[in-house]
């Protein structure tokens, strides 16, 4: 529902800056345009939509009218602070976020925001057991020596079994962490075991703003302004380029400009229109289902 209602947005915000600029006689709006029970007040009402868009425009026309009255350094330096200070109010941007007047989304959408983003994948680590045969082994303080076996772990473990050539009952053990003594291996050794050991790690990504949220957010900061809705509130109401917009698109695309009446609840259901495809039937509103007037 919300991707549809920023689509619709997108979509009318167009006609509406048209409508809002044009200056039309009130005879010809309404004559053989509207149905006889129609009430300017009453379609506003039923799509918010349109009321959003020229609040947008109250808020863009203010801006533009604060950067063509100020110098541009102190222009920028102000839309600086006042930006820096608007997205760090989240009282603030709360009530812009689900205000009717702006973005109109709903407390469970505010909630989506913050909930932490947690994902899971597992960190592994590979030890393998080396074991190198035969080889000579240089100790800083003694001779040359026969080495029958050394075996070191990735660890840094390391087993040397030593003695004189071929005569095992002169064969010592001994353990060197790698490192710690001053060892030259001369040779090449083969593993002979690998064991991997994984463990799942979590990332946790806090709850934060999209960069589509922010820009939507935008729409309605007043530079000058601390009580950004309190202003928008104030914002005039232009009903007659609401009406027009009926004629020029909401009629033509079965948008309901009234409340069903009871005989008129169990009447079908608008099938699903593409913005390209037009009616010639007129609809109501049966708590959010649009329902054909005959």
């Amino acid at each position: 529902m919300k991707h549809f209602r920023l689509y619709l947005t997108a979509l009318v915000a167009a006609f509406m800056a048209a409508c809002s600029s044009m200056e039309v006689d009130d005879d010809e709006l309404y004559t053989g345009n509207f149905p006889k029970d129609f009430v300017d007040s009453v379609y506003a009402k039923l799509h918010p939509e349109l009321r959003t868009i020229q609040i947008r425009t109250f808020v863009s026309t203010h801006n533009d009218s604060l950067k063509e009255a100020m110098e541009s350094d102190a222009f920028s330096e102000m839309v600086s602070k006042d930006t820096t200070a608007f997205y760090g109010d989240t009282a603030k941007l709360h009530e812009i976020f689900v205000s009717p007047l702006a973005l109109h989304f709903s407390e469970d959408d505010w909630e989506d925001i913050w909930t932490p983003v947690v994902s899971e994948e597992d960190s592994c680590v590979t030890q393998r057991t080396y074991r190198i045969v035969n080889l000579i082994l240089e100790k800083t303080d003694t001779a040359k020596i026969y080495v029958d076996s050394i075996t070191f772990s990735d660890k840094g473990l390391m087993e040397i079994i030593y003695g004189k050539a071929n005569d095992a009952t002169t064969a010592v053990s001994k353990k060197y962490v790698v490192g710690g003594d001053s060892i030259v291996l001369m040779g090449q050794g083969n593993v002979y075991d690998s064991t991997e050991t994984c463990t799942p790690v979590q990332h946790v990504t806090p709850g934060a703003f999209t960069l589509l949220q922010k820009g939507l957010l935008a729409f309605y900061n007043l530079y000058d302004t601390e009580d950004d809705l309190a202003k928008l509130a104030k914002a005039p109401l232009d009903l007659e380029a609401i009406a027009y917009q009926f004629v020029v698109y909401g009629r033509l695309h079965g948008w309901v400009y009234r409340p069903c009446k009871s005989n008129e609840k169990k009447n079908p259901v608008r099938p699903v229109l593409s913005p390209e495809e037009t009616t010639s039937k007129l609809y109501c509103d049966d708590n959010g289902v649009a329902r054909e007037i005959k």
